[in-house]
């Protein structure tokens, strides 16, 4: 590091210095408040505060839901009054009712708790952007805290980030629910950074007002953010400003219908459905490896949703936008900072309307440690416009036109299955690609090669000259100074696991009964896994023999598909896996680590 810094000249260094003070005061300022007061029900032994939410307790809170060791519910909960939980318990978005026993404690995140007859807290309760009922005496061991203001956060991977909002002089006004009035208006300031960090980008940062107002199940947000782009210098150009604003009118609360509207200005990226965003930005910062590619967009779309349950949506959307390549530029890292990042692949530039449906169904038992259920998720997108193509005519594609009119589709299906209470097997296909018109845009390809999809496999190598993961055509090394980009039409991937839990004990029972070895927060149950994936891309087209082009409705020989075999141990905040190639001879094993569950 020291060499880079030296190579790189005082301008790396300043960069440093400033992210360095910037981390200070993000973490010195104020979170804003809004006009708190303290009130006691003689009826019940209880305190209901009204207004902003201490920094710190906010902070501990979304420490309590992290935790590995914590039993996380989404949605409504019920404790029976023969059910113990051991542990801390932590309820988000929904009413928990409780009339068991919890041996830690217990955090309810925008929703409402209730203790019935017979209900036990050992340690404290806190509830942030609800109410608490009770019997006349709780019996709750420790603090009893409760905040109506909301609880803001975003999500990153498998964890909760608390919006860390400050400037608490920033006008704002809130008029705290009473029975019988209309609604509440809330207005703050969002200064956040809740983005992935990335080789063209380096850390965004959005700031801007935000509105709200909800009246019963009528709910009307409304934001307006700017967005600086750190990138490898702190300048106030073009290619470092961006904006996002959004307008939405929600009627219903389980379930109901969503209008609005978006404009933006922002970059996106290709191929989200593999890694998430965590661990991307981690790599990303921490190793100067950027398992992305990313495009500009700039216009605007409008869009109808229809929701039910807990994550089932059907969502379709009309807009148009320009698009746009972005270069990859020289921005930090922690480890080999003296590395060149990688290539941005070049994409298509011009306009296009696009109209997209997608649907979302999922009956898992949990999202984020799921035994049991379905998840699917599917994708149908249609685009029509002038394109300018980018980089080298693919294989089978057509001669360049600046009208361009595509569909394509992209689904991810996951089947979880319970065997037994301490095992499972879960399944997963994701199958997505060209069905009709033009060849698809440089930016909306596919490939099946990485970490999330074919493990064994190095990210994005081209193994020979005609290569099935990527669809790449040539020399590798002139795969590679096109910064390897996804280049095939259709891609179909199959992912299977087996898993089983197992506890260490290595210390004993402790003084709950709870035969676990937990160490500030961590704890050392999990459950090893046994895993395979199989999968490759294709093109569309006359069938030849490169073993790429494959007519319209025909997918390849499972025999030509790559696979790939491996395990390893999942603690559910991180897990540790081996994976061996066994369709290609002669690759060493891949040992690697991923934030949360595989799928």
């Amino acid at each position: 590091m020291q060499a880079a810094m030296t190579r790189r000249g005082p301008t790396r260094m300043v960069l440093v210095v400033l992210w360095g003070v910037l981390g200070a005061a993000l973490s010195a300022m104020p979170w804003t408040a809004t006009h708190a007061q303290e009130t006691r029900d003689p009826d019940q032994e209880r305190s209901r505060r009204l207004g902003g939410v201490p920094r710190e307790v906010v902070l501990d809170v979304t420490t309590v839901w992290n935790a590995p060791a914590t039993r996380r519910v989404r949605g409504d909960f019920m404790l029976a009054p023969t059910d113990t939980v051991r542990g801390d318990l932590a309820v988000l978005g929904g009413r928990a009712q409780l009339a068991g026993v919890v041996t830690g404690q217990v955090v309810v995140l925008n929703g409402d708790a209730s203790l019935l007859d017979g209900a036990r807290i050992e340690r404290s309760l806190t509830v942030i952007g609800g109410t608490f009922d009770s019997p006349e005496r709780p019996n709750v061991g420790g603090e009893i805290r409760v905040w109506s203001a909301a609880y803001r956060y975003h999500e990153m991977g498998d964890t909760l980030v608390a919006n860390l909002e400050f400037f608490s002089r920033w006008p704002r006004w809130m008029r705290d629910e009473e029975p019988g009035t209309a609604g509440r208006t809330k207005s703050d300031l969002l200064v956040t950074t809740a983005h992935t960090y990335n080789r063209v980008e380096g850390l965004p940062i959005y700031v801007g007002p935000r509105v709200s107002f909800q009246s019963g199940d009528t709910r009307v947000r409304s934001e307006v953010v700017g967005i600086f782009r750190t990138g490898d210098a702190l300048t106030w150009t073009r290619e470092n400003l961006g904006h996002r604003m959004l307008f939405e009118l929600r009627q219903g609360n389980r379930a109901g219908v969503a209008i609005g509207g978006r404009l933006f200005d922002e970059v996106d990226a290709v191929e989200t459905w593999q890694l998430t965003d965590t661990e991307v930005g981690l790599n990303a910062v921490g190793f100067t490896r950027d398992y992305r590619d990313y495009w500009q967009r700039h216009g605007g779309q409008g869009y109808v949703s229809l929701f039910a349950g807990r994550g089932s949506e059907l969502r379709a959307s009309y807009g148009e936008e320009r698009w746009s390549s972005r270069r990859a530029r020289n921005v930090l890292s922690i480890v080999n900072d003296n590395v060149p990042w990688r290539v941005n692949p070049l994409a298509d530039a011009g306009v296009m309307k696009l109209l997209t449906v997608s649907a979302t169904f999922d009956t898992r038992n949990s999202p984020k440690d799921p035994r049991a259920g379905w998840y699917l998720r599917g994708e149908y997108e249609h685009g029509n416009g002038q394109l300018l193509r980018a980089g080298e005519p693919l294989v089978g594609a057509a001669d360049e036109e600046p009208a361009v009119a595509y569909s394509r589709a992209l689904f991810d299906l996951r089947r979880y299955n319970r065997l037994g209470p301490h095992g499972s097997l879960n399944m997963r296909a994701v199958l997505g690609g060209w069905l009709d018109g033009d060849p698809l845009p440089a930016q909306r390809r596919f490939s099946v090669s990485g970490l999330d999809a074919l493990p064994g496999f190095d990210f994005r190598r081209q193994l020979n000259d005609t290569d099935v993961g990527t669809c790449a055509v040539g020399s590798e090394q002139s795969y590679a100074a096109r910064g390897r980009p996804s280049l095939c039409d259709r891609m179909a991937l199959l992912q299977i696991e087996w898993k089983g839990d197992f506890r260490v004990n290595l210390f004993g029972d402790d003084d709950l009964g709870d035969r676990r070895w937990v160490f500030s927060r961590v704890k050392a149950d999990g459950a090893w896994v046994v895993f395979a994936n199989s999968g490759r891309g294709w093109l569309v087209g006359p069938r030849g023999s490169d073993n790429l082009l494959y007519p319209k409705g025909s997918v390849p020989d499972i025999t030509s598909w790559r696979t790939d075999v491996g395990g390893g141990f999942d603690f559910g905040t991180f897990g540790v896996y081996v994976a061996q190639a066994v369709s290609e001879r002669g690759l060493s094993p891949n040992v690697y680590l991923r934030l949360g569950r595989r799928f």
